[in-house]
């Protein structure tokens, strides 16, 4: 996962606890997408991918996971970015990102305050 203004993450998801959102988030690779604040749920960003899968592995997550809002109005991948999370349902956590956890709050305080910010997502090579 690449940043526009900077910042490069490794995605590792939870194939094994949830298997159907996984496989359509890969489905979805190579994607684009801006990321924007979602700062009535506290430390979290998220942008827009629809995936058309249902609940699945519904936890809370922590700084550093990657969950799905499978909400059919919302359809979106959330990144949690620090310890101040008001996620008020458990969406489906399906990974996490490995990498500085400093960097990412830098990077969620930077949409925070700069507006959006375009993200890219890749398979490993």
């Amino acid at each position: 996962m690449e940043f526009e203004k900077g910042g490069v993450f490794e995605v590792c998801l939870y194939e094994d606890v949830a298997p159907k959102t996984c496989k359509a988030f890969m489905e979805k690779l190579p994607y684009e997408a801006d990321a924007l604040q979602a700062r009535f749920a506290g430390e979290e960003f998220f942008y827009k991918m629809p995936l058309e899968v249902g609940a699945e592995n519904q936890k809370h997550p922590v700084a550093g996971s990657i969950a799905y809002n499978a909400d059919r109005n919302w359809q979106a991948i959330c990144i949690y970015y620090g310890p101040k999370i008001k996620a008020a349902n458990p969406f489906n956590l399906i990974g996490e990102l490995k990498g500085d956890l400093k960097e990412l709050q830098k990077i969620g305080e930077r949409i925070w305050k700069e507006g959006k910010e375009t993200v890219k997502i890749k398979a490993a090579d």
